[in-house]
């Protein structure tokens, strides 16, 4: 059944809260700060073990960081609403698989927002850096500590192994992807673009990490992944805006 009453109960806290960030921005902060805390609570009391609050507050954070980046009021609404749809598919997954650990269709969901989660915590955190003029290593430091927490959440959920394993191949992912965003600051584009070219990357390295634990990985794959990633940014750099260097 896709529709159950806790996560569904969570995620209309979550939209109220939002809503009351769009209309009391003097409470931004605060009331930002409550609805991370809830969400850390909720995934970890749904899902049973500590790691499931990962996803739900890491999500909650991206998605504030990238409403303040976007203009329009009726933008924001529908940004608001698609985000409580997607925070209520996470908490929706955190339950199943507290319930049942091999829940394949919960880990598609999981799998799904994380990706979400690591596009809007990429562009939202460079999107902060562009307009802010926030220290480079603020961005760095960002990139890294999203990408170890939301990727060993999901290994440690596909992986029944070691737990140093897991966060040594996390460790390895985070530093990779905080050395491509000190690459692209160097690129001229916004934040969506950049957010894209990351998510691309953290993709094909995750997916190649992902098959490793779920002993699929083979020479083929490895291939397919090094042809996959430059066609694709190939066809993202031709198809970007290029913003004017000063």
């Amino acid at each position: 059944m896709f529709l159950k009453l806790q996560p569904f109960l969570h995620a209309i806290l979550f939209l109220i809260g939002f809503e009351l960030i769009f209309f009391k921005v003097g409470a931004a902060f605060f009331i930002a700060g409550i609805l991370i805390v809830i969400s850390i609570y909720n995934g970890a009391k749904l899902g049973g073990r500590w790691f499931f609050s990962v996803l739900p507050s890491c999500f909650t954070l991206s998605a504030l960081m990238l409403l303040y980046l976007i203009t329009g009021a009726i933008d924001k609404q529908i940004f608001i609403l698609v985000s409580t749809g997607i925070y209520y598919l996470a908490l929706l997954g955190t339950y199943r698989l507290g319930s049942y650990m091999n829940d394949q269709t919960a880990k598609g969901m999981d799998m799904a927002v994380m990706a979400i989660t690591i596009f809007f915590a990429y562009a939202g955190a460079y999107g902060i850096y562009l307009n802010f003029f926030v220290p480079l290593y603020y961005l760095m430091l960002a990139y890294w500590t999203v990408t170890i927490l939301v990727s060993f959440q999901y290994f440690a959920i596909i992986r029944n192994g070691s737990g140093r394993e897991i966060w040594t191949y996390s460790f390895l992912l985070a530093f990779v992807m905080a050395e491509m965003v000190w690459v692209m600051n160097f690129w001229p584009f916004g934040y969506l673009t950049a957010g894209v070219i990351a998510l691309i990357m953290y993709y094909v390295l995750w997916d190649l990490i992902q098959s490793h634990f779920l002993n699929v990985l083979n020479r083929k794959k490895v291939a397919v992944n090094m042809v996959f990633f430059p066609i694709l940014i190939a066809c993202i750099l031709l198809s970007a805006k290029w913003l004017p260097i000063a």
